[in-house]
């Protein structure tokens, strides 16, 4: 990767990791931003998977991975970091570069809550955005319901999966602690790490430096599912039945029917950003995601 750190005009920081260096391909080469999921980085296994796969079957693409604030190696600068509905870092970078290549094709792919982040991005720009086309991958849609279900009590959910996603939560908190508590919201630090819970985490910090009243109003307003028909260009939806973070009661499956420009592919196994098949365990996404970028290209 080649990294740039992108300054916001807040005054916040995050990487964008350059895949197939941009020297190498020309300014007017497509450009494929991925959106990770939550404290996701460039060098996760599906990021990885489809930049190699691109790079064999599209090698003249270039990707920018926008990773969140106070994620791989950058400190936060602001006492906000990010949060599942945060799309105004995205919207900013790609302002910046549609401004800077005006002539590039742009395409979107989300993964998990980046998944929703770049959603609920497109439906709000709805005629205005400056993708040609964008990709969902293991989208929760309904941040609220996705959060209760993984608090119930079983071994995958609230010991497992959730708890996982809460350490990785306070890290940032206790990597960026003092320019956290620097800021002009009164912050309970004992209480942040002390969180045992996704929800009990954004009680304590997310929704009061965010400004909202409750973790619940923060997921309501954060999630998806109520901008899908705003959607005005093509835009691919992927989920598994057998997801254990995403559950397949939060596919808006009628939404998304309903909205000609959107496709909904269901598959009934892939678990949680974990599409393999045949007995060598290849990956299965990176070949799909990619044939749906040659499509869009070609339909441009």
């Amino acid at each position: 990767y080649e990294r740039e750190i992108f300054e916001f005009a807040d005054g916040g920081k995050a990487a964008v990791d350059w895949a197939l260096p941009r020297q190498e391909t020309g300014p007017t080469a497509p450009l494929i931003i991925l959106v990770p999921g939550i404290a996701g980085t460039s060098y996760d296994y599906y990021a990885r998977s489809f930049i190699c796969c691109l790079r064999a079957q599209l090698p003249r693409c270039q990707v920018a991975v926008l990773q969140s604030r106070g994620c791989n190696g950058v400190k936060l600068a602001t006492p906000k970091a990010f949060h599942g509905g945060m799309t105004d870092d995205l919207r900013e970078f790609v302002a910046h570069i549609a401004s800077q290549l005006s002539d590039t094709p742009l395409i979107g792919i989300g993964f998990s809550l980046g998944a929703n982040i770049l959603t609920k991005y497109v439906g709000e720009e709805g005629s205005s955005c400056q993708f040609i086309a964008a990709a969902s991958v293991c989208n929760p849609f309904d941040i609220d319901t996705t959060v209760s279900n993984m608090s119930l009590p079983t071994l995958k959910n609230r010991y497992l999966y959730a708890a996982a996603l809460t350490r990785s939560l306070i890290s940032v908190f206790t990597s960026n602690r003092k320019v956290i508590m620097a800021g002009e919201v009164e912050l309970d630090a004992d209480a942040i790490e002390a969180a045992r819970t996704i929800t009990e985490f954004n009680e304590a910090y997310t929704a009061k430096v965010f400004g909202y009243s409750s973790a619940q109003e923060l997921n309501a307003e954060g999630s998806c599912v109520q901008h899908i028909k705003h959607i005005q260009i093509p835009m691919l939806f992927i989920n598994a039945l057998d997801d254990p973070m995403c559950y397949r009661q939060t596919i808006p499956a009628a939404e998304i029917e309903c909205n000609p420009n959107l496709v909904l592919a269901i598959t009934r196994h892939g678990g949680h950003l974990a599409y393999f098949e045949g007995s060598g365990l290849a990956p299965w996404l990176p070949p799909r995601l990619t044939q749906f970028v040659a499509a869009m290209l070609e339909w441009r």
